[in-house]
């Protein structure tokens, strides 16, 4: 990693953040941030599109994840799916830069989870996101396996 993403994630400790590095997909894009219940995306070189600022696939997965966890979280569920995710992109994140999200569960039944936030750059919204999380607790029977069969 560079100086200059070094110096970033010092000061990102020092302001409370903590780097979640996760596994799977997120450790393969770098992790995000958290900060209680605020998520955190550095945006490193690794991320860039063909027009140099972050690509908005990254921005998307960053929504995605900070959703998904909120709505389990808020759930108390063991797991969850995205069933719908839909994004508006607002102004291009610069590489280098940081941009945080508060998710809000707008509705919460026993199976589903609706949120909502904007990602915030700078002072500047970069992407608002509404979605649509469906909720597993540990309770539920899991799905059938094999073929489907009609009654």
């Amino acid at each position: 990693m560079d100086k200059t993403a070094d110096r970033a994630e010092l000061r990102l400790r020092e302001e409370g953040w903590r780097h979640d590095p996760a596994d799977g997909f997120i450790a393969h894009v770098g992790g995000l941030w958290r900060r209680g219940a605020s998520f955190g995306l550095l945006a490193t070189p690794h991320l860039v599109n063909r027009n140099g600022y972050v690509h908005g696939g990254m921005l998307m997965t960053f929504v995605d994840r900070a959703f998904g966890e909120t709505s389990r979280v808020a759930a108390g569920a063991a797991r969850g799916a995205t069933v719908s995710l839909t994004h508006q992109f607002m102004a291009p994140m610069r590489i280098g830069s940081f941009a945080e999200l508060d998710p809000k569960v707008v509705r919460l039944t026993g199976r589903m989870a609706f949120l909502e936030g904007t990602v915030i750059c700078e002072g500047v919204p970069v992407v608002s996101a509404q979605g649509v999380w469906r909720l597993t607790h540990s309770t539920d029977t899991p799905p059938p396996t094999g073929r489907a069969t009609r009654g």
